[in-house]
This record gives C-alpha cells, sequence and structure tokens, in this order.
C-alpha cells in the first residue's frame, strides 16, 4: 500500500495552482480555490508565499456586481526561461520560452549531415553535436548577452532536448538511437551541463511530438490518444488516461517493428515497407522522374497527376491502415492524430484510411492530422521545461 504524505498533496497542490495561472493567465484567489477543489485559506497562504518570492504578482481586479472586487493574480512571465531544442526532420530547431509558455525567441538551421543522409551517406554523430551544442550556445549568449533586455543566466533553469532513439528519462542515457550512427556514446546531458550550466532534460522526439501535440495541438481535448509518425521512420505514442505510456524498456508504441504477416508475402517489418526511403524506391520501381525525397513529396506529385506517385502512395496506405486498425483494436483511443510526412495526407487519403479501418472494427475511428507538424517536438520539449520548472518551483516554499 502506498502512503501519500502531507507535502506530496502540498506539492501537487502548488504545481497545479502553477499550471492554472499559466494555461488561465490572471485568475482570482477564490477561483483559483474552486477550479482546483482546495480551501480558500491554502491557497491564500500558497500565493502569499509565491507573491513574497517574485513567482507572481497582482494585476488588477475582476468585475464583480457585489461588494469587494476579487484581486487578480498572474505568473511573473519573466520569473525563469527555459531552451527547447529538436534535432529531428533534417532541421536544428531551438526555442527560449518564458515561464508562461511563450517562446521569446526562436532559431532554425538545416543539419547538414542528416539532410545528407537521404543522399545515401551516413549521418556523423558527433558533426551533428558539435551542430546542436553551437546552436545552443549561440542562442543562450544571444538572450543572456545581447537581447535588450538580456535575460540573466541564472534565470535560465532548464534546457530539454529531443532526439530520434530511446531514452531513460531519468538517467538521460540513450539505449539506443535511430538513424543516426554513434548517437548513443555521446552523454548529451552531461555535456550541455558541462557547457551552459543548466540542467539538462533528454527525450525521444516522438514523446515530445504527442506531448506538443496534446498541449497546444489537436490533443487537447482528449485523454486518450495515439499519435502515428510517417516518415524516415515509424513510431507511434499513446496518452492513455492523461498519462504517455512508455512501456517496461521506455519502447511503447514502436509499431514500425511489426510484422505484416504470410498473407503479405514479405518478409520484413512495417517500417521497413512503407517509410521514406522504401517508398521512394518503390516510385523509381514504377518508372517515377520526378524529384522526391519523402511521402509528402509524393502526396504533391499525386495531387499533380503523376501516374506512379499516385500508385505508390494507394500501395503505401493500404499497409499503413492496417497497421492504424491493429493499433487501434488494442488501444482503443478517442483520435489517432497522424505526424511527421503522414500529417500532410490529403483529405481522400485520410477518408481511405478510416473507411479500410470501418471494415473491420466496429467503432469508427476519428483520424485527424498533426495542427503543430514539424514543431511539436519543440512544443513538446518546451511544455516537459515548463513541467520540470513547476517541480523545482514547488521546493522553494
Amino acid at each position: 500500500m502506498t502512503h501519500i504524505m502531507p507535502k506530496q498533496i502540498g506539492d501537487y497542490n502548488k504545481g497545479k495552482m502553477l499550471s492554472v495561472l499559466r494555461e488561465r493567465g490572471p485568475t482570482s484567489r477564490m477561483e483559483l480555490s474552486r477550479l482546483l477543489g482546495i480551501s480558500p485559506a491554502a491557497v491564500t497562504r500558497n500565493i502569499s508565499h509565491m507573491l513574497k518570492n517574485g513567482i507572481i504578482r497582482e494585476c488588477g481586479s475582476e468585475e464583480s456586481d457585489m461588494g469587494r472586487k476579487p484581486v487578480l493574480i498572474e505568473l511573473c512571465n519573466d520569473y525563469c526561461y527555459l531552451l527547447g531544442a529538436d534535432i529531428v526532420g533534417g532541421a536544428l530547431k531551438i526555442a527560449v520560452a518564458d515561464l508562461m509558455g511563450t517562446i521569446i525567441k526562436y532559431h532554425e538551421e538545416p543539419i547538414i549531415h542528416i539532410n545528407s543522409a537521404s543522399r545515401g551517406e551516413v549521418p556523423r554523430a558527433q558533426a551533428v553535436w558539435d551542430q546542436l551544442l553551437s546552436g545552443l550556445k549561440k542562442n543562450f549568449d544571444e538572450v543572456t548577452l545581447t537581447a535588450q533586455p538580456p535575460v540573466p543566466k541564472e534565470k535560465i533553469w532548464v534546457a530539454v532536448i529531443g532526439t530520434p532513439g530511446i531514452f531513460n528519462p531519468d538517467t538521460g542515457k540513450s539505449q539506443f538511437t535511430f538513424f543516426l550512427d554513434g548517437w548513443d556514446d555521446i552523454d548529451i546531458r552531461t555535456k550541455i551541463f558541462n557547457e551552459l550550466s543548466i540542467e539538462t532534460l533528454i527525450e525521444n522526439d516522438v514523446n515530445l511530438d504527442l506531448v506538443g501535440e496534446s498541449w497546444k495541438g489537436v490533443g487537447r481535448e482528449y485523454e486518450n490518444i495515439l499519435y502515428v509518425k510517417l516518415g524516415q521512420g515509424l513510431a507511434a505514442r499513446i496518452v492513455l488516461q492523461g498519462k504517455l505510456l512508455r512501456g517496461e524498456h521506455k519502447m511503447a508504441g514502436e509499431i514500425g517493428y511489426m510484422l505484416p504477416g504470410n498473407s503479405c508475402g514479405e518478409n520484413v517489418n512495417y517500417e521497413n515497407l512503407i517509410c521514406n526511403d522504401s517508398i521512394i524506391k518503390k516510385y523509381i520501381e514504377l518508372g517515377g522522374k520526378e524529384k522526391a525525397l519523402s511521402i509528402m513529396d509524393l502526396c504533391r506529385l499525386a495531387d499533380n497527376g503523376d501516374a506512379a506517385a499516385g500508385t505508390v502512395i494507394d500501395y503505401m496506405l493500404e499497409k499503413f491502415a492496417v497497421v492504424l486498425l491493429n493499433s487501434a483494436a488494442v488501444l482503443d483511443p478517442q483520435v489517432i492524430i497522424l505526424g511527421g510526412d503522414a500529417c500532410y495526407f490529403r483529405e481522400q487519403d485520410i477518408n481511405f484510411l478510416k473507411k479500410k479501418i470501418e471494415q473491420y472494427l466496429p467503432l469508427v475511428q476519428n483520424i485527424v492530422p498533426s495542427k503543430l507538424n514539424s514543431k511539436a517536438c519543440l512544443y513538446g520539449a518546451i511544455k516537459t521545461g515548463l513541467d520540470r520548472i513547476e517541480e523545482r518551483i514547488t521546493d522553494i516554499w
């Protein structure tokens, strides 16, 4: 039996109060008490501590027809900041965000060694790492030294990095990595801390995609989500009852390893069948003449009447529908969110997937494209950083 200590309850209430202020903006003490289901006295006590420590401020009053107008409380957005970054999709994206989650600086640049992988070259982990560290240091320095007004270095509390591979969130160590040979050998968390002296969290990019989509995208209204990302690889991530499902080995959702079965007559997994390299190869075999590097390119070509591209897309959708069907049958999600290149599927493609699944599964599936597209991972990094900051703030009082 697990015993919950009073401090755990107190910290939980503090964290929820911070979350409400971040998501809702200015809120009265009475409204906080109502929303959180805690006593007005407890709210007042916590508000007093947060005011004293400069975490929040009073910001005017609420309209009221009766008696004294309630004073509104808001977070001090400049109390602390975070760095968020991802190295997925051939680009390095870096953002600096404040305590409200507002991005105050954004930077994006191509990662040459990942982009060149699509032309048959092997990605070099060390080169990618050098570019990541250089980008982080550059943005850190620009925010803390040249911005007007500059942000004090000690106010940047945490960095969250989204990368390919399976990571242990407790240690930050990679268990193994896809598409980037040698990445497992780099202790990213320790190296960034040594360079910037800030706490660093490392997380799988698809995990962060789903966190971002649940926070700022089409997943906001759902507690049971299947997020499927298709492109250079194939992977899913799952939220059940509002919680990210990781699994015993942190590999929950690695659906690219699913086997098509003997009926398909192909002794390969689905990742080898329907991801970018395989699909582009099939397009060329069918006589495709146009330059295409991704499923997104093929969708565009099919729209423009390219017969080979249309045939390949139809083939890929048939296989992809089986993956979605099997995953939905096990997980029973409220919504299936399509990420990566799949978020660029046309309306007819999504309708095809729905009809195909409904032939075998009695429940109608809600399938929608990602709203955040290539920015989902970055928003997930920001949300993860804000959650960590909330944990640290609750230790202040």
